[in-house]
């Protein structure tokens, strides 16, 4: 399958978002996701990968020496692109009911963003987070556990404030969950429901609006 075009097919005929990889390395990347998102890590072979990017299975060694360190690089660079997203997003504004409202909008779009340019990250991290325990201490629990706090905290924040409204905000947070990540992680029941796949400009556009709409209205005090 062609990487370097603006868009790639998937096998029902559905464009499919690229984020345009820049080497091979990322090309593998992407299409580790892929696989790890629909099988699992036990159900995904270095040898179907090599396939799919157009290696050998030993070239593909030459650039992860194993499947857990093609994992842990998956993770990684999901991981640092939602903290990088996140980070900028969530830079001080003003205060009060309209910084507040911009504040929860830019993070909104970051969280989107990320999620329409990847289009299995989603579903990735729902697998992942479906084998966590309490106690699971691996990198990508740890990185969603803190986006979590820091979610919690800065609710907490504009609770105090009078911004947000009353209420759990591990369950604000909770639900903010929900609503950014399920429609990415249900692609083809997506695509049926809404006529539009969740990889696609038009998925990304209308879902960015919505989210908009639903966090403000879920989170803002009514004047």
């Amino acid at each position: 399958m062609a990487r370097g075009d603006e868009r790639t097919k998937e096998s029902s005929g559905v464009e499919r978002r690229s984020t345009q990889p820049g080497s091979r390395k990322d090309a593998i990347l992407d299409e580790a996701t892929r696989l790890f998102a629909e099988r699992g890590y036990e159900g995904t072979s270095m040898a179907d990968l090599a396939e799919r990017v157009g290696l050998r299975k030993a070239s593909l060694f030459h650039h992860f020496a194993s499947k857990d360190q093609l994992r842990r690089a998956v993770l990684e660079r999901l991981v640092q692109r939602v903290t990088s997203a996140l980070a900028h997003a969530g830079a001080d504004m003003d205060g009060g009911s309209e910084g507040f409202a911009r504040k929860i909008d830019a993070l909104t779009d970051a969280v989107i963003g990320v999620l329409g340019e990847q289009p299995y990250a989603a579903r990735l991290v729902l697998r992942e987070a479906m084998e966590w325990a309490a106690t699971s201490n691996d990198m990508l629990s740890e990185a969603f556990s803190e986006s979590l706090r820091a979610g919690e905290k800065f609710l907490a924040g504009a609770q105090q404030t009078g911004a947000c409204v009353e209420g759990d905000p591990k369950h604000l947070v909770a639900s903010l969950m929900g609503i950014h990540l399920l429609p990415f992680a249900l692609g083809g029941t997506m695509e049926r429901f809404t006529g539009a796949a969740p990889w696609t400009d038009a998925f990304v556009a209308a879902r960015r609006n919505a989210v908009r709409v639903q966090v403000r209205a879920l989170l803002m005090k009514s004047r």
